[in-house]
Formats: C-alpha cells, structure tokens, sequence
C-alpha cells in the first residue's frame, strides 16, 4: 500500500505537470490491484515529458557536416575520458598518502586532511561515473561485467556500518574489534558482500565511515584517539591473551591503510580495461554510424542517472528507506555527488567540443528545435531539486518524518524521469537518421 501511495503522488504530479496524466492514473490504477507485484518498477512512472518530443519533429537527416561533427566529437570525448581517468588516480593516490599521513602522525590535521582527500577523490570518481558506463557500452561483456564489479568494490552503498566497526549500542563491534576477521587484502575482498550485500568490507564508503564515524551519534562519532597507535597492552587484554596488533585502533588504522591501497588496485584494473578499449574503439570510429554514435553517448546518460539516482536513491528515498537512499551519510555530502553526477552530463553536453568548437548541444539542437528550448531548463531545475533534497538530510537525524520530504522527492523524480524521457525520446529517433 505504501508503494501505491507514492505511485499515486507521483500521478498526482504528473496530472499536474504532463498531458498524459489520463494514462498515469490507469497504469496506477493496475500496478496498486492485488495481482500486480508492489514494486517501484511496475508501479508508477510512464514515459512521459513536460513538452513531447516526437519523432514527426525530427525533420532532419545527418548532413555529412552533421556526421563529421558526431564523429569528432566522440573522439573529443574519448580523449575526455582519459583526462578524468588520469586525474581521479592522482585523487586517490593523495586519499592513500592523507591517509597514511593520519596513520603515522595524528593530529587534527592530518584528519582534516584525510577527510577533504577522501570527499575531493570521491566527487572525482562520480564525475567519471558517466565514464564506466560509456565503457560498459564498448566493451565485451565479460569486460562489462567486471567493470560493474569493480564499480560495486570502488563506490558500493548503502553499507553496514556495525560490520565495520562500533556503532552506537555496539562499541566492540565490527572488524576492527573482531580478531577473528584476517587483515589483509585477499581476507577483505572475500569478505565483500559475502553473506549480505550491505556487508561491504571494500570502497570508498568503509573509508568514509573509518573517517567520520556515525554523524549524529556521539559515543561512535570519529576521534582524534581512534587513530592513536597503542603500543602497550592493558592488564585485562595481557591476561585474555591479546596481542598488540588486535587492539581496535591498531586494527582500523591497518584497515584504513589496506582499504585505500585496494581502491587504487581496483581503480586501476578498471583502467585497463579502458585503455584496451578505448584503443580498440578508436581504430572502428570511422567506420561506425554517427547516429549509432550518438546513441552511445545518449544510452550512456539516461543508464547513469536511471541507475545512481533514480533506482539507488530516489525510488528508495520515496519508501522511506533513508539511510540506503543516501550516497555519503557518513560525510553527510551526500548532496555534492548528486550534483556532481549531474555535472558529468553537463560536461558531455556543454563542456567537449570538437575542433571547430562544437558541442554535444549544439548537435542536438540542429536536430530538435524543443531539445534547445526545453532541455536546458529542465537541467537546472534537476539540479536545484536535487541539491535542495539531498541537503536537507544532515540538518538533522535521519528520524525525518517521510511526509515532510515525501512531496519533494516526487517533484524531483518527476523532473529526472522527464529530463530522460527527452532523451529516450531523442534516442527513439536516431535510427531513422541516416548519414
């Protein structure tokens, strides 16, 4: 019931703001019937836009220029995606030595240090986050598959932070304090997921909470302390048998370190499966349709944002699930990774031109008068909901009733789903162009 609650909200929306809202009530309607399943997936959102975008609009063919330009572009992109690559490596290899700076000498700093590091390598891997998809796009699927293993031991969440280390009720809990779990990289990749997908011993988000600690509980709030080397044993731990490498914090600070160093490893397989790739597509661009082309960079967006925002986030945050909903909860910027996945779109679109200075927009704008009328404000109107939501949770605990956010997070999934309806819409058109 909670489910068709919130599907008819959102129909409720979408009466408001679309003229298909005739056919939003009937698919509400189905999925609430006691035969449907009570999923997100089949409960709600029709593929409908603020201004429809038909293929009867679309009079234009790819003129050679056209094509060219589609093709130049690409390669722009590519080259783009090396960039990017380049640059979160150096992010992450600044996270590994902030980290081992804490490691070696704490202080207030060097935390701060290893916080900023941690969120400015983080927000690099989202802007790259468009990048793993294009990949997955291009490659074989063995590869492909890898890639989203790789992606789910780089940046999975939710995760749970007991399996970690102490929580709030449990201050001996987790890893750290369970001599039985082994310290090392092969012991830490087996244990990722291994018996519960929230069971994540692996990513940026088990450093994250390393670092920050719970943020609004504050027996299990991060301290200077927690990552003091001990060097002597108490009396009680002497006569239980403890060794001094099994103390806590000897044991999060050897987690940390291990934790940071796998992310580079995992980072760079990712990055060779690119670079084979991207060799590989180079020498086949020529060769391919600049509306296949095209569609590729398209399919690539909407698979990103449907994924990050709307499948993890969005639809989970509608059914009250909070805490999985949110991207850093720890670090509490969640709502500077939303923005920074949408800033990865606007870089594709406005920010890669090709020699003769062309953008992305600018092509689709020759080919759909309504995409240049119509996309760019429903852009920002993405970002402003998206901020404004996610940077509500932090102000306070995550006790936030669900009907004082349940309005704001349907305004935003109806102005995702409509901002992506225009470019299946676009999408949709693409094979009838010929070059």
């Amino acid at each position: 019931m909670e489910m068709c609650f919130s599907a008819l909200i959102i129909g409720i929306f979408r009466a408001i703001t679309t003229p298909s809202f005739v056919l939003a009530g009937i698919l509400i309607l189905q999925s609430c019937s006691p035969d449907s399943p009570d999923s997100m997936q089949e409960a709600a959102l029709p593929p409908t836009v603020d201004a429809p975008l038909s293929s009867k609009r679309f009079t234009q063919t790819f003129d050679n220029e056209t094509s060219i330009l589609v093709k130049q572009l690409v390669l722009e992109y590519i080259g783009q995606i090396g960039l990017d690559f380049t640059g979160l490596r150096s992010e992450l290899v600044s996270l590994q030595q902030k980290i081992d700076s804490l490691i070696e000498s704490p202080s207030p700093g060097a935390l701060v240090d290893a916080r900023i590091s941690w969120s400015s390598a983080h927000q690099s891997y989202h802007q790259s986050n468009l990048h793993y998809y294009f990949t997955s796009f291009i490659v074989p699927e063995n590869q492909s598959e890898r890639l989203y293993q790789l992606a789910d031991q780089m940046d999975h969440w939710p995760i749970l932070a007991g399996y970690i280390d102490s929580v709030g009720g449990y201050e001996s809990g987790g890893i750290v304090h369970d001599v039985n779990v082994e310290l090392s990289t092969a012991s830490l990749r087996q244990q990722h997921r291994l018996f519960d997908i929230t069971e994540v011993t692996l990513g940026f988000h088990v450093i994250e909470f390393l670092l920050w600690g719970e943020p609004h509980v504050d027996s299990t709030r991060r301290k200077l302390e927690d990552f003091v080397h001990v060097s002597q044993l108490t009396e009680t731990q002497r006569e239980s048998g403890m060794e001094i490498n099994q103390v806590g914090n000897n044991r999060r600070r050897e987690l940390l370190k291990l934790t940071s160093a796998i992310l580079i490893e995992d980072f760079d397989s990712g990055f060779t499966i690119w670079t084979d790739a991207s060799s590989s597509f180079l020498k086949t661009v020529e060769n391919r349709s600049s509306a296949v082309l095209l569609n590729l960079l398209l399919e690539s967006v909407t698979a990103m944002l449907t994924e990050e925002l709307l499948t993890r986030s969005l639809y989970p945050l509608l059914n009250g699930n909070i805490e999985s909903a949110l991207q850093s909860p720890y670090s509490q910027t969640s709502e500077m990774t939303v923005a920074t996945q949408l800033q990865s779109v606007e870089q594709l679109l406005l920010e890669i031109p090709t020699p003769n200075g062309i953008t992305l927009d600018k092509i689709l704008s020759s080919l759909s008068p309504i995409f240049e009328n119509f996309f760019y404000q429903n852009l920002d109107s993405n970002k402003a909901c998206l901020i404004l939501l996610y940077s509500s949770f932090g102000q306070t605990d995550n006790s936030i009733e669900n009907h004082t956010i349940e309005f704001e997070v349907v305004e935003c999934i109806n102005l995702l789903t409509n901002f992506l309806d225009q470019l299946e819409q676009i999408k949709l058109t693409l094979p009838a162009l010929s070059d």
